[in-house]
């Protein structure tokens, strides 16, 4: 009895631990450093026009922050997300707010609810209908701007 009673002692907090631990590796699937590996990055050959994305940030008049999001050589094609193979002038975004990803952006404008107080940084990424983010040059498809939320 005093073994199984042992073991059981050292199983519960060990089980505990564990679930922990795996969710916590989990929710590490959401972040902004580890997402770019997730999914893997496109690079754009040669002969393909190159995207680009600006992001600007406005407060809107019921005190929510707007996202606008402009592209140029890219097209919104929420309909193929998930397509076995890369695209390079069509897809969806993802946004990240300080690092964490949010969303996917599936158009021009979003609504970005309420922000923290102090800085945020809003970025957003260009990614190819199989989620790999869109690069050239090896360097990402991106644009990001800090808001600084004082009320």
């Amino acid at each position: 009895m005093e073994k199984l009673r042992s073991f059981l002692i050292f199983f519960f907090p060990f089980l505990l631990f564990f679930f922990y631990f795996t969710y916590q590796s989990g929710e590490q699937h959401f972040s902004a450093n580890s997402s770019h590996t997730d999914h893997g990055f496109v690079e754009i050959p040669e002969g393909y026009d190159v995207p680009s994305v600006k992001i600007f940030v406005t407060q809107d008049q019921s005190d929510t922050w707007l996202l606008e999001v402009q592209t140029e050589r890219f097209k919104f094609n929420p309909k193929m997300v998930g397509a076995n193979l890369p695209s390079y002038n069509e897809g969806h975004a993802h946004l990240y707010i300080n690092g964490e990803k949010v969303n996917r952006i599936y158009g021009r404008y979003y609504n970005l609810g309420t922000l923290k107080l102090g800085k945020n940084e809003i970025k957003v990424t260009l990614n190819s209908n199989n989620h790999g983010i869109l690069t050239h040059n090896g360097k990402l498809i991106e644009n990001s701007t800090v808001v600084d939320v004082s009320y």
